[in-house]
């Protein structure tokens, strides 16, 4: 055993341990690009996910925003509808005190032309 059997098998463990590695370095290569490709498609996967998990969630906004418009206007013409029959109301109060005025004021000036009368027969 001389120094070349030693350099021999120097270099047959080098070829080992550098194979060895190589080979490693080759499979782990492999894997974490199969690693990355899974990734990848997770997340698109989430993404997708979330987008419809989005989607359905505007819908039901959306839904449910026609049915708030909906509820909201029939409580507007609600509303409307008490506003236009009070103000018919008070309209029909108004028109009363008119003519209960007006009838007011007949009589007074019944009154007043009596009144007149009764002076002009009392001077004289």
């Amino acid at each position: 055993m001389g120094i070349e059997s030693i350099f021999v098998n120097g270099a047959a463990l080098s070829a080992a341990i550098g194979g060895t590695g190589m080979f490693t370095y080759l499979f782990a290569k492999r894997k974490y690009k199969v690693d990355i490709i899974q990734a990848e498609e997770n997340i698109q996967t989430t993404a997708i996910d979330n987008d419809i998990k989005l989607s359905h969630h505007y819908k039901e906004i959306l839904d449910d925003l026609k049915q708030r418009y909906e509820s909201r206007y029939q409580e507007f013409e609600a509303i409307m509808n008490r506003k236009f029959l009070l103000l018919e109301e008070e309209l029909k109060i108004k028109d009363r005190k008119i003519r209960m005025q007006q009838l007011e004021i007949i009589e007074l000036k019944k009154e007043n032309k009596l009144l007149r009368s009764n002076a002009k027969n009392s001077l004289s």
